[in-house]
């Protein structure tokens, strides 16, 4: 914020100055009134908004950076009355919490330059082209870009008319193109089973040869295996390599006809998912029935079958308990389908609402919207720490080493000040401290008496207790 004297203030009711550039011709005595409202202190919100159309129309549908900042005046971020080359906007792009605005900036878009975006070639918002134009300025603003990926990447579009009527986001995160974390090959018309899935992207799919960089995904040949493989066989023996083979293992034969032919949806267990993809031998074998994962048992009068046959009641008659009974006591036990399905193990149908219903700890506020592992371990980072039963659930037990208030209120509850909404909360009040506000120091910001400064650990924190309260520690003495 622009600091005034008070004798520059008092110059200024006599001559405030010449107008900004961009004012300029709302310049002399006449034309006070066009910003100014008679017998009001200041710029008058209303008058600039009828100039500034684009973003009075944003702030009436409550869309955009200045739609969240309240009944704020625009004079008390907009200075004017310095001069011709005085820049009206002074925006620390630094300190910018662009979440404001609508967009939320996430991984690589973090610490993409401001201009990058805001260009007038990515501005699709018509109000603010025309304005912007009329006013000559429309490569100033910041107003009216549009926010889908190929506005800004259609030159770095690799795919170009593959995917027409697909959305960048279906496959691609903002973290990096090259990784495609949210594609799903089984959800294409070609599923990858066994090996696979472990084939890299581009043994499969190859340049185009159009131009550099663009790679094949549609239009392939996969009705058989020999578009890919070659037939050993020399076509002696059909094309349906299916037929013989498996996908996870090439030199794995089937067998026998009860292994190519048997519809196992005939048995108490239909296979499904990954449980299709599953290899004969891996339940039907008593060699393996007890692994680090597994912990099968068959019953008696099948012990000596060529295909022993599993007892299965549910999950854990066949799989290790990965959570150590610790959902023992939950409602409806160790029961695994109600947080996982035969798809994968993870990602867990275990959600917000499951949370609210049966767990101790209910989740409020921002706390629906923070992942699972940031509360009960990384399984990534460390597959043997996660840990359902958290018995501590004060905010201290996790916010700890996020306090920013230091030391200064050991003796009071974050929920004192604090709710699950934001940290950054407006119920705070002031009325119940040692020095109520009244008067002109209701309209004060908290940040002009409450500033930073560091603790006894160097830690800068912003300081509220203990604080001078007569009035000549923020005012000065005087005369």
């Amino acid at each position: 914020m622009l600091s005034v004297s008070p004798q520059s203030a008092r110059a200024q009711l006599l001559s405030p100055g010449k107008l900004s550039a961009v004012h300029a011709e709302l310049e002399g005595i006449r034309s006070c009134t066009k910003c100014h409202q008679l017998r009001e202190r200041g710029v008058s919100t209303t008058k600039c908004l009828e100039c500034h159309t684009p973003l009075r129309e944003r702030v009436e549908k409550r869309r955009g950076y200045h739609a969240t900042i309240g009944a704020r005046s625009c004079s008390d971020c907009h200075k004017d009355h310095f001069g011709r080359e005085f820049n009206i906007v002074r925006l620390d792009s630094t300190a910018f919490d662009h979440d404001s605005t609508g967009y939320r900036l996430r991984a690589g878009h973090a610490d993409v330059p401001c201009r990058d975006c805001h260009r007038p070639e990515f501005i699709t918002a018509a109000d603010v082209t025309t304005y912007m134009s009329r006013h000559n300025a429309i490569d100033k603003t910041l107003l009216g870009v549009g926010t889908t990926c190929g506005l800004c990447h259609r030159k770095d579009d690799p795919h170009k008319d593959q995917f027409p009527r697909r959305r960048c986001d279906e496959c691609h995160a903002e973290t990096t193109w090259e990784e495609v974390d949210r594609f799903d090959h089984d959800a294409t018309r070609y599923r990858l089973t066994g090996k696979h899935r472990d084939v890299d992207c581009g043994d499969c799919h190859e340049p185009t040869g159009r131009k550099k960089g663009q790679v094949r995904y549609v239009g392939l040949d996969f009705a058989n295996c020999t578009p890919c493989h070659d037939d050993a066989h020399s076509g002696s023996l059909g094309r349906e390599c299916a037929s013989c083979h498996v996908t996870g293992n090439w030199h794995r034969l089937v067998r026998s006809d009860i292994e190519r032919d048997f519809d196992h949806d005939d048995t108490e267990f239909p296979l499904r998912d990954t449980h299709a993809d599953a290899e004969c031998k891996v339940c039907h074998n008593l060699t393996l029935a007890v692994t680090d994962e597994l912990r099968l048992t068959f019953t008696a009068k099948s012990r000596n079958y060529t295909y022993p046959i599993p007892v299965v009641t549910d999950c854990v008659s066949c799989h290790r308990d990965y959570h150590r009974n610790v959902f023992v006591s939950a409602p409806g036990g160790i029961d695994c389908e109600s947080c996982h399905d035969e798809k994968a193990w993870v990602p867990s149908e275990y959600g917000v609402d499951r949370h609210n219903r049966d767990a101790e700890y209910e989740l409020a506020g921002a706390h629906r919207a923070v992942p699972c592992y940031a509360c009960h371990g990384s399984a990534e980072i460390a597959p043997d720490s996660l840990h359902f039963r958290i018995d501590d659930q004060d905010c201290e037990s996790c916010h700890d080493d996020h306090d920013p208030h230091g030391t200064q209120f050991t003796d009071r509850r974050c929920e004192d000040c604090h709710d699950t909404e934001s940290y950054k909360t407006d119920t705070f009040d002031h009325d119940a401290t040692e020095y109520p506000l009244d008067g002109k120091h209701k309209d004060v910001l908290c940040n002009s008496c409450h500033m930073l400064a560091a603790d006894s650990t160097g830690q800068m924190i912003r300081i509220y207790t203990p604080l001078e309260t007569d009035c000549r520690s923020c005012h000065g003495g005087g005369s």
